[in-house]
């Protein structure tokens, strides 16, 4: 049989550099977005395409690892401020991908691979951190050959400090002193394919070079402009409770990026690709 290999998520930043890669080495690809413009961009990697919600039920995506030996999913809510899809974290992230292993365990799939989020067992009772442990339990317990990825950040996820900075702020919750050392997609998606025929049960990932939040946030600062605003941690905690009122999705994403900055963040290095030269090469037109 062919090494067919489904990609869930294959429009997102991360999947469409999966998808890249695994067509220059000419793998049988099947791609699982959520909507026609995200069809529209994987069309240049395959006609193999599967447009659904898998989150809404086994029968939305029955048979779509049919004739498929491996399973890699990206699969994922946006933590942005600035993207909401309408699914919870839960729907997005457990039960989209628990429906796409149903069906895999049924279908005979071979490996699955699952990028996860580093911080789901030292942070576990944030709403994002607990929607993909609850995955990578399911995924471990389904007896399936896997690896789980979980990266500490990646360079797209890091846009919307990219995008206040265009409306001329930089927050940064507490000293800024937090470390982490996030990756450029490219390279997070070479670690994903390296992964994909065999690999450790769990891989924490993160980039060559290791920076403050602070640091980060002087980077932005230089490339686009605005003003770096220090938020005391006691002060962002009140201001967390709000957006509870109109937006429980808000609060959430809030919560967790409150406690990802202020807390060091870092996984094993991989990759060349630095934030400054992501920076350099980031397109202000493209942000809202």
């Amino acid at each position: 049989m062919e090494e067919r290999v489904l990609v869930a998520g294959a429009s997102g930043a991360l999947g469409l550099e999966v998808m890249k890669l695994l067509h220059e080495q000419n793998f049988p690809l099947r791609g699982l977005v959520f909507s026609k413009d995200g069809a529209d961009k994987v069309a240049e990697y395959t006609d193999d395409i599967w447009e659904a919600d898998a989150s809404k039920g086994n029968l939305e995506i029955k048979g779509i690892t049919k004739d498929v030996s491996m399973v890699i999913s990206a699969l994922g809510k946006s933590v942005s401020l600035f993207t909401n899809r309408g699914n919870s974290f839960l729907e997005n992230d457990f039960y989209a991908n628990s429906n796409i292993l149903d069906d895999a365990l049924k279908n005979g799939v071979k490996r699955f691979v699952y990028v996860s989020i580093k911080g789901v067992e030292e942070a576990p009772e944030y709403e994002i951190t607990k929607a993909h442990k609850m995955f990578e339990d399911a995924l471990k317990a389904s007896g399936i050959d896997h690896t789980i990825i979980r990266p500490v950040g990646f360079f797209s996820g890091l846009h919307d400090l990219a995008i206040m900075a265009k409306r001329k702020a930089i927050p940064i919750v507490g000293d800024g002193s937090a470390r982490t050392n996030s990756i450029h997609q490219k390279d997070l998606a070479n670690v994903v394919v390296q992964n994909l025929k065999e690999g450790p049960e769990i891989l924490e990932v993160g980039g060559p070079l290791i920076h403050t939040r602070l640091e980060m946030a002087e980077m932005i600062e230089k490339k686009i402009g605005g003003k770096i605003v220090k938020v005391p941690e006691k002060v962002a905690e009140w201001g967390m409770f709000l957006p509870e009122l109109v937006n429980e999705d808000v609060s959430a994403k809030l919560k967790y990026f409150k406690y990802i900055t202020t807390h060091d963040m870092i996984g094993e290095k991989h990759g060349s690709l630095t934030f400054e030269e992501y920076l350099e090469n980031l397109d202000l037109k493209d942000l809202p």
